[in-house]
């Protein structure tokens, strides 16, 4: 058995066999805003990162999903641990897993909690567990400061005070049978975003949704028309007017290829905007990062189905400010988690898992202005590499897991000091 991750940025146990003269614009706007300066440093950045390992003090089996950093000395991991019961195989899908399968796998682990939650705090000298209310799942985890942490599990949202975690009540979306959080970014005390889907059981439609704590409670931003079948991926943001959201639109995926939602909150409303042109019949969003008004990246796991050819492919879209463009990453096999800039390198990172082959080992690429190239890795062999952070002042966090189901462990990595 061996370990992955969902959609949704959960991982689980497999139950399978586990800037100066602007030249002639070529036509290509993530090239031609690089060439004219438009974009920001990190869009340009070209160092590789060097990692270090650091003491993970859990015992047994678990799975670290989600990092976040305050400062350079004070940061969050969050996941799971295993306590025998393996999860449900549907779990083993990670971007071909439906909102409503999402929905089910959520109410299961919230039902037998066989994946209990996991949160892990670095103080500057050490990481240490932390006593967190039992969620199932922790998938994600963002911080605006040392008292102002949230986290997304199986089975609702987490806030930490600076003193403890405590369960918050998002709004509960009507007419549907359940629900999942794919994302979720604190701003600031009152400004905080959540991102999921949801599954109505009367027409079998799956629903994404955008909720925002205003500092007291939760309430549904509401979104645009988006087609009858579609998840909302994750989200990211500067600020109440600067916030990005994308998803799939899935609506008639049999005879056409998915539509990714691109979509941008000014504080008034939203704008959707086209996808650049890409050859993915299948496109699952797994990560959106705000670095700047203008530089902007999204990951996503793209498949080239129904032509027969399952495998799973890095896909990275960049905004300039003025259009997104697709990055053109590599034609190779590689199953994206996350995508990070920390003013020096831009990372794209995964595993190389497929649906056709069971071996995979961590896979990382860094953008180098013009393209991919492979970028060290934080562990060697069979691993997987579920979420990066950047580091305030530089630098970059990233956590994960290696081996298989009786020898998995997880990694806590950073760059950068």
């Amino acid at each position: 058995m061996s370990i992955r991750r969902n959609a949704v940025g959960v991982m689980a146990i497999v139950a399978a066999a586990l800037t100066a003269v602007v030249p002639v614009a070529s036509g290509d706007p993530l090239r031609d805003a690089a060439a004219a300066g438009a974009a920001s440093p990190a869009a340009a950045a070209t160092t590789a990162p060097q990692w270090r390992l650091d003491d993970v003090p859990v015992q047994g089996r678990a799975n670290l999903v989600g990092v976040t950093a305050v400062n350079r000395d004070d940061a969050w991991a969050v996941g799971f641990t295993v306590t025998g019961k393996a999860a449900p195989a549907e779990a083993t899908k990670p971007s071909a897993v439906t909102g409503r399968t999402r929905a089910v796998l959520q109410a299961d682990q919230c039902d037998d909690h066989g994946l209990p939650s996991l949160a892990l705090h670095w103080d500057g000298a050490a990481w240490s567990q932390a006593p967190v209310p039992d969620l199932g799942r922790l998938t994600s985890v963002s911080a605006s400061g040392p008292a102002n942490v949230w986290a997304t599990g199986d089975c609702g949202v987490l806030h930490w005070d600076g003193r403890t975690w405590a369960r918050t009540s998002p709004v509960a979306i009507p007419g549907t049978d359940g629900s999942s959080f794919t994302g979720i970014k604190a701003v600031g005390a009152d400004d905080v975003w959540l991102s999921g889907s949801a599954w109505d059981g009367t027409t079998g439609n799956t629903h994404g949704f955008v909720q925002h704590w205003d500092g007291s409670r939760w309430r549904l931003v509401p979104l645009p028309p988006l087609g009858d079948e579609y998840d909302i991926g994750g989200l990211d943001a500067r600020g109440s007017q600067d916030v990005w959201v994308a998803g799939t639109d899935s609506t008639g995926y049999e005879t056409h290829a998915e539509r990714l939602l691109l979509l941008h909150w000014n504080g008034h409303g939203w704008r959707r905007f086209s996808e650049p042109a890409n050859t993915m019949w299948r496109k699952h969003v797994v990560r959106v990062r705000v670095v700047a008004g203008d530089d902007v990246w999204l990951a996503v796991v793209g498949q080239r189905v129904p032509d027969g050819n399952d495998i799973r492919r890095p896909l990275v879209l960049h905004w300039n400010g003025a259009a997104w463009a697709d990055t053109h990453a590599p034609e190779e096999r590689g199953d994206l988690f996350d995508v990070a800039a920390d003013g020096r390198t831009v990372l794209a990172a995964g595993d190389t898992w497929s649906p056709l082959d069971t071996e995979y080992e961590a896979y990382a690429r860094r953008w180098t202005g013009d393209g991919w190239t492979p970028a060290p890795l934080p562990v060697p062999g069979r691993a997987s590499i579920t979420a990066l952070s950047p580091i305030p002042g530089g630098g970059m966090w990233a956590v994960g897991a290696t081996g298989d189901e009786d020898t998995m462990r997880p990694f806590i990595a950073r760059s950068g000091y």
